[in-house]
């Protein structure tokens, strides 16, 4: 055998070994995913699909325009026909306007396409409705867009594309154009199939200055074939998901491409860059400095601390001419306080064209206090005047708003996941994640929220602690509550958080961590949500070698501590009036097939019994004289068993089976 022979067998052989072997040694660290569903598309497809109505399709006129503000979730039913793409507030690196459609790996229903891998495959589309196009021989004729590589999501890998097709008059489907990201070296490649085809290179400073860039394209829809009264055109991408054999629970969706602004019009050319709005860019945020959400009983104790001082709203012109156009305020009770306070923002310094500008007024509000309610919703709202001049277009863009929610927990994060986040690899089976919130108020740490995401296979279905730490030097100190044999369970309504009930009480005030440790000996991560929007990491420790190490990753994972009032499992029993309770024991404890009730009371009376679990899962619920239940049927574990009377006074107690 020649030196040559040997050699090429000798590379394929070690290359053979790594690909079977050196996948199952993965370095301890904390990593982030995609995401392997999207909730929120999951719980509007099951609404749109009970909700299905036949409308006629109409033949669109020019101009066609969306820069998908409009609607969330889905794209606008009046331009578009299918309902892949995502679109989202989110995902988008300094959008244009307020929304964009965002292309990846998931599917109208929201889960993963079933032929995904991690060879490219075919993904998301986007195709618009019928549009108009007889116009012979018109050269004026141009399709614009905007498209960013990655975003504040997954850079697509030099395997996949986004491509543009058009519809001709023979009902073929044409390439016309399409764009691949090296990133790697930072270079995005496009070609355009317009006569004679051509390439177009772009090149960023750094990876992360082009996947945080919107690039812009122009093509003109001139030849005849084209030229017709049922023209169409579509989005299509590539895609290949993140794999791995030895760790199952880090698969995840990839490849984002993000499309913003997008006009087909007539009377346009080739130069045609400068459009003609004004245009709200980024959502609005919380007026409380730390927080998305706080305890509304906790508020009257935070208010000085927590309440910003001003209001901010960013909008970009996209105009050719200067504007200063006029900004309006209004903050109204959606729940718990009615009322609308409305206040005008006056005139703001002229912003140039293509320009974007963020504006702060001093905020002459705050939250009303109502002792007698234990939450609150209120809707904040930013918007243009309507005196704008008529060639100012897309008014659907004009408005800007968030829903700042008061109940009874705590929250960083605006209740949506871009990423997911664990630790995962060798050395890292009894990991710890901890999460530092503070409190305000003296109170009851009733519960702990979490927000998993779908993982392929269920690969992250194992036990885990849920712990409380008190707070040391800034970082976690001593646990001071614990709960074992929890798994992570994938709720399927819009981005649900599951609620793991404490068995005991815990009081807490100022300073203190939540947050959960691995139980059994796995290398695989719990994938968390992670929410890229709200910035807390400095807030964020894991531990998998004794020492406590702050998160390197920008954003904040899904946990939320909730206080107050005992649980209310959803099965309709009021709360509990003040310092009245019914004494009763339970029998034997732990429990086998039969749980006893012996109730402290000298005559009959008939008791609603409620059995639920650690997630708040009913198992029975009946208003009944008997004072033994069978419990066979449910799995060995930790439940409570809630007994109200005829007044409404009810407890809770905590019993076990153990088989």
């Amino acid at each position: 055998m020649n030196n040559k022979i040997f050699l090429k067998k000798l590379i394929f052989y070690i290359i053979i070994f790594f690909l079977i072997f050196g996948s199952f040694s993965v370095k301890a660290q904390e990593i982030l995913t995609g995401l392997q569903t999207n909730p929120r598309i999951k719980q509007l497809a099951l609404s749109k699909s009970k909700n299905k109505a036949a409308k006629e399709e109409q033949l669109l006129e020019l101009p066609f325009i969306d820069d998908f503000s409009k609607t969330i979730g889905f794209p606008d039913s009046s331009l578009w026909k299918d309902n892949n793409v995502f679109i989202n507030q989110s995902y988008a690196y300094d959008p244009l306007s307020i929304g964009v459609a965002t292309f990846d790996a998931i599917d109208g229903t929201g889960a993963m396409y079933p032929n995904a891998s991690s060879f490219v495959f075919g993904a998301d589309t986007l195709t618009s409705k019928s549009i108009n196009l007889y116009y012979p021989g018109d050269k004026t004729i141009f399709l614009s867009f905007y498209y960013q590589p990655g975003g504040l999501g997954d850079s697509p890998e030099t395997k996949d594309s986004l491509i543009l097709e058009f519809l001709s008059n023979d009902t073929i489907w044409q390439k016309r154009w399409h764009v691949v990201f090296k990133e790697t070296d930072s270079v995005l490649t496009e070609k355009h199939f317009y006569e004679d085809t051509t390439i177009k290179t772009v090149k960023g400073d750094t990876i992360t200055k082009l996947k945080h860039t919107f690039q812009r394209v122009i093509i003109p829809v001139s030849e005849e074939q084209y030229l017709d009264s049922n023209f169409q055109f579509r989005f299509r991408n590539y895609a290949s998901i993140t794999t791995s054999t030895s760790n199952e629970s880090k698969a995840s969706n990839a490849d984002h491409w993000n499309i913003d602004y997008l006009i087909l019009n007539k009377d346009r050319n080739i130069n045609d860059t400068i459009g003609f709005d004004l245009a709200m860019c980024k959502p609005m945020n919380s007026l409380l400095k730390t927080y998305e959400s706080i305890p509304y009983p906790h508020l009257e104790r935070a208010f000085s601390f927590e309440m910003e001082d001003s209001i901010e709203v960013t909008y970009r012109n996209l105009t050719d001419t200067l504007q200063a156009p006029e900004k309006f305020f209004e903050i109204e009770g959606l729940m718990g306080v009615p009322g609308t306070e409305s206040f005008e923002g006056g005139v703001i310094t002229e912003v140039k064209p293509m320009l974007t500008q963020i504006y702060r007024k001093p905020l002459p509000y705050s939250f009303p206090i109502n002792r007698s309610i234990d939450s609150a919703i209120f809707e904040i709202r930013a918007f243009f005047d309507n005196n704008l001049s008529e060639d100012i277009h897309f008014r659907w863009n004009d408005t800007a708003r968030f829903r700042q929610n008061f109940f009874n927990y705590y929250a960083y994060d605006d209740g949506t996941a871009e990423n997911g986040y664990g630790i995962i690899g060798e050395g890292t089976e009894r990991a710890m994640v901890a999460m530092r919130f503070n409190s305000y108020k003296k109170d009851t740490l009733r519960a702990i929220q979490i927000f998993f995401n779908q993982v392929v296979q269920n690969a992250n279905q194992f036990n885990f602690k849920l712990h409380v730490w008190n707070e040391t030097n800034g970082k976690p100190g001593n646990i001071i509550y614990t709960q074992e044999g929890l798994k992570p369970q994938n709720e399927e309504e819009l981005n649900k958080f599951t609620t793991y009930i404490l068995d005991s009480i815990v009081i807490l005030e100022n300073s203190f961590f939540i947050g959960w440790q691995k139980e059994l000996s796995t290398s695989e991560m719990l994938n968390v949500g992670f929410d890229v929007n709200r910035i807390n990491n400095d807030k964020l420790y894991y531990n998998f070698s004794g020492t406590w190490v702050r998160s390197q990753y920008e954003g904040t994972i899904m946990i939320r501590p909730v206080f107050g009032k005992e649980i209310n499992v959803s099965t309709g029993t009021e709360p509990n009036p003040r310092n009245q309770y019914l004494e009763y024991t339970i029998y034997p404890n732990p429990a086998n097939d039969v749980v006893n009730i012996n109730i402290d009371n000298n005559f009959i009376e008939d008791y609603r019994y409620t059995i639920f679990d650690i997630y708040g899962r009913v198992y029975l619920d009946e208003t009944s004289q008997q004072s033994s239940f069978n419990v066979s049927n449910l799995n060995s574990g930790i439940y409570f068993i809630r007994i109200s009377d005829s007044k409404g006074i009810n407890t809770t107690k905590k019993f076990m089976i153990v088989r």
